[in-house]
Parts: structure tokens; C-alpha cells; sequence
């Protein structure tokens, strides 16, 4: 592969999240150092405590405003997952203490599983996945403790005509709190992402096998690293397409800590039966090009990756960012068409979506919710999405 060219504050910050190996796969270009797009792109990417310490143990010439900035934001970002901590636990042992299938995810639990200091990882929100089931037990739960789902989805959820619908082609429902919080945002899942992707996963597939982890002395039953590694894969890749440098700093940790103890017919059984053994190699790939060190050897396979386009896709977003969309809906069905691994994997997708299409009374009661609601454009856009089912990720 051709040797590529990039900026002296992406090189930086990839050393950041991709701890390398004495390794160095890029062209830097030569130009001067500016402070100001370090701290840009390392706010963008959701690295800013990484950049932190990385700039400090490197020595990197930072004017006081931009280092300040820094220290403070990995100050805050050390008392804030403090703090979630706490609530992440009592919050788990409620829904557990209620007989509710549910584990923590993504952020609040990889912060503590994978750093070595924990508030290294930025996260603003706790996640939860719970069986599919419980859904409703566990919104019950949490009005209990202070959270709600916002007017919208309370209507799906209680139309007793559309609410198995909206669970089945739904995966995600976001809670904010009735009163002042210090956690602005919960999330929980019953699914890896949106059914029509074709990621889909029950409860007994991804915590058939969980084991007692401690947060801090805290413990908690969540997924084998197997399982871990796939839900990562999919969300960081088949979702985010692993648009930011936090989401390779996640995936590289959990290689080096993992790799070897990993049960890699497992996962590879897994991603094919899914259909999405390609996207773990190229990520596994660019994991290894970035790092320098190997591990699609852990995945027994000898082929070249990452592929190019797959590494200069990334790089161009990790360079010049990405413009924010409305919806990402038509990005993340193009990206899974074009790296799923067979054909029948992306019919699949389309016949999902348009399946979608099929369930009238859900998209009924969605484009009457909006049209019900003030007149504007953004209430028109609201409802043209919610027919389509592109509504907001």
C-alpha cells in the first residue's frame, strides 16, 4: 500500500489513540505544527483527555490557552465518570433487583473495562441493553428514578397497536431527566442497532455467557470479550464506520488487553453466520496498520488488510471531520452494502428496508404524532423521516 500523506496533528493524535509500537505507517507533511487544530480535532474525535496526557508526556510545544483547556476538560471528564459510575451501578442493581435482563454497554462500562485510567475515555451518557421484553419494565423503573422518554416515543410505546412494531424495527430509546441531573442522557437497547441493518442479536445470543466484572470494586455481569469485541465492531464500524479516533482508541485497547485469550473461531463463526466477517478483518486491519502490530493473525487469516479505500475512507474523515447529517440513515446503508460480505447479505438490507415499508399502522401513527404537533419545516422533515424510517441515530 502506498504510503499516505497526513497532517502533523492527525499523526499526533493517531499516536494518541492508537498507542503504536515504535511505528509509524503515514508521511507526515511538512508543515508547521498548529496547536490550534490539535485541540480542534482532538474535541471532534473525543479524545481531548488522551491528547492531554499524550501532549504532556511528549512534550509537545502547546500554547498555555490550548493546554489549559485541555487539563481542564480531562479534570472534569476524571469527575464526571466519577460521578457516572455511581449512577451506572445503582441504576443496574434497580433493574436487576426487578428481575430485568439488562447490562451495561458501550461507554460508561469500556471506560473501566479497557483504560488503564479510566477517565481517559470520553462519554456524556450511560447505556444499557435490555432483553426486548423487559422494555417496558425497565421505562417503568426509570421514571421511578427520574428519567423519561421524550412525548414522542411515550406515545408509540403506549399505543397498544404499534408498540411491538415500533420494538421490532426500533432498537434504541434515549431518556432525559424530569429534574436537574448530573446524567443529562440515558440510553437503553434491545438491539445492536436498527433490525433493517441485519446485525440482529436476541438476548440469549450476546449474554449467554456473562461474567462479573468490577467497576471499581463495584460488580456487574456483562458479555465475554467475544461478545464485547462484536458489539464493538458493529457499532463502532457497521454504524460510526469508525469516523472517530475514539472509536479505534476503544478497539485497539481491548485487542492488546484481549487478543490472545479470545476465542476466535467463535467470532468468526459468529460474523459469518451475520454476515459481516469482511468489515472484522478490514477493521482488525486498520487496527493493526495504525498500531503495528498484528492481529488479523488472531483471526487466522492471511489476506491483505485494511483495503485501501477502506484505510483512505477513514482518514479522510479523521482529517477534515464529517459533515453533521439529520439523519445518517442513507450513509450507513451505502457504507453495510458495500462492505457486507455477500450479496445475499445485502439483499438482505434492502429487502429489510423496504419490509420496513410493510408496517403501515406504525408509520400511520408516526406521521400523525408530527402532524399533530406545531406547523414548521422541521415538524414536515420530522414526518417525511418517520415515513422512510430515517429518523434520527
Amino acid at each position: 500500500m502506498q504510503r499516505i500523506k497526513i497532517s502533523p496533528e492527525l499523526a499526533y493524535l493517531i499516536d494518541a489513540a492508537a498507542l503504536p509500537s515504535g511505528h509509524q505507517p503515514f508521511e507526515t507533511e511538512i508543515t508547521q505544527f498548529d496547536p490550534e487544530k490539535f485541540s480542534t480535532l482532538a474535541k471532534w474525535h473525543q479524545i481531548r483527555p488522551l491528547a492531554f496526557e499524550y501532549a504532556q508526556e511528549k512534550a509537545l510545544a502547546l500554547p498555555d490557552n490550548v493546554l489549559k483547556m485541555l487539563r481542564e476538560f480531562t479534570l472534569g471528564q476524571a469527575v464526571t465518570n466519577m460521578a457516572f459510575l455511581g449512577i451506572c451501578v445503582r441504576l443496574y442493581n434497580r433493574l436487576i433487583d426487578s428481575q430485568v435482563h439488562v447490562f451495561p454497554m458501550k461507554g460508561a462500562l469500556w471506560a473501566w473495562m479497557l483504560y488503564d485510567k479510566p477517565a481517559l475515555r470520553e462519554f456524556g451518557d450511560i447505556d444499557y441493553f435490555v432483553g426486548k421484553e423487559d422494555v417496558s419494565k425497565s421505562l417503568d423503573i426509570l421514571l421511578g428514578e427520574g428519567f423519561a422518554a421524550d412525548n414522542y416515543r411515550h406515545y408509540l410505546l403506549t399505543e397498544k397497536a404499534v408498540v411491538d412494531d415500533y420494538l421490532d424495527t426500533d432498537y434504541q430509546l434515549p431518556l432525559t431527566p424530569l429534574s436537574e441531573h448530573a446524567l443529562q442522557s440515558l440510553e437503553i437497547q434491545w438491539n445492536c442497532t436498527y433490525p433493517r441493518y441485519c446485525y440482529n442479536f436476541t438476548w440469549d445470543e450476546l449474554a449467554g455467557n456473562l461474567f462479573e466484572f468490577n467497576m471499581m470494586g463495584k460488580p456487574v455481569l456483562v458479555p465475554r470479550m467475544e461478545t464485547q469485541l462484536i458489539m464493538m465492531v458493529i457499532h463502532h464500524g457497521g454504524v460510526e464506520q469508525w469516523d472517530k479516533l475514539k472509536y479505534l482508541a476503544d478497539f485497539v485497547r481491548l485487542l492488546d488487553k484481549s487478543a490472545g485469550s479470545l476465542d476466535w473461531k467463535y467470532i468468526n463463526r459468529v460474523t459469518r453466520t451475520k454476515g459481516f466477517n469482511k468489515l472484522l478483518l478490514e477493521s482488525l486491519g486498520v487496527a493493526g496498520y495504525l498500531s503495528g502490530r498484528d492481529y488479523l493473525r488472531y483471526a487466522g487469516v492471511s489476506e491483505s488488510y485494511p483495503s485501501e479505500g477502506f484505510l483512505k475512507d477513514i482518514l479522510a474523515h479523521w482529517e477534515n471531520e464529517r459533515p453533521s447529517l439529520k439523519t445518517k440513515t442513507w450513509r450507513i446503508f451505502l457504507y453495510n452494502i458495500k462492505y457486507r460480505d455477500k450479496w445475499s447479505d445485502k439483499l438482505s438490507i434492502v429487502a429489510a428496508h423496504l419490509g420496513y415499508l410493510t408496517h403501515w399502522k406504525l408509520l400511520w401513527h408516526k406521521i400523525s404524532w408530527y402532524r399533530n404537533q406545531p406547523s414548521g419545516e422541521a415538524d414536515r422533515d420530522r414526518a417525511v423521516n418517520a415515513m422512510s424510517g430515517r429518523e434520527d441515530i
